[in-house]
């Protein structure tokens, strides 16, 4: 019961954290665009004859030019703090694996040599569903974090 809670919690964890994955992606094509536009206007005011002349030629381009700085700073808060929700998923998810991986180790049945047929094929069932159920974890990390997949994967080939 415990680990159907915490697997069904860490499918929330993965789906909140893919929708700010994309959150993220989109936030930094927007920083980026405005840096750009930032860029532009800034070698626009960039005049020769600037200096000699006694008034400002390109007013409407600085001020432009400021609001882009402050919608600038706005986005990299903003960017800063889905950041930290994302470590915040990172280590929730890495908690919850780590749970789930003992429970499932701890739940793992011992095959002993003296069991009778009846036996080693009720273990070899449960040992295919513990080794299904992580393969099913392992598919749910490979998009999230595939390091952390290849890991899960080693483990359960060596525990094999």
């Amino acid at each position: 019961m415990v680990n159907e809670f915490l697997k069904k919690y860490q499918g929330e964890l993965i789906s909140e954290k893919i929708q700010l994955k994309e959150d993220i992606d989109l936030l930094d094509t927007k920083i980026k665009e405005e840096t750009k536009f930032l860029t532009l206007l800034e070698n626009s005011n960039e005049s020769y004859f600037q200096e000699f002349t006694p008034r400002d030629i390109n007013a409407k381009n600085n001020k432009k030019a400021e609001e882009v700085r402050e919608t600038l700073n706005s986005l990299n808060d903003e960017m800063n703090l889905k950041q930290q929700s994302m470590k915040f998923y990172d280590s929730r998810l890495s908690e919850i694996n780590a749970l789930l991986t003992n429970n499932v180790i701890s739940n793992k049945p011992i095959n002993n040599s003296s069991e009778n047929y009846e036996e080693i094929d009720k273990n070899d069932l449960s040992n295919k569903n513990v080794i299904k159920d992580n393969l099913k974890a392992i598919n749910d990390l490979i998009l999230l974090d595939p390091y952390r997949a290849q890991i899960e994967l080693n483990k359960l080939i060596s525990s094999l």
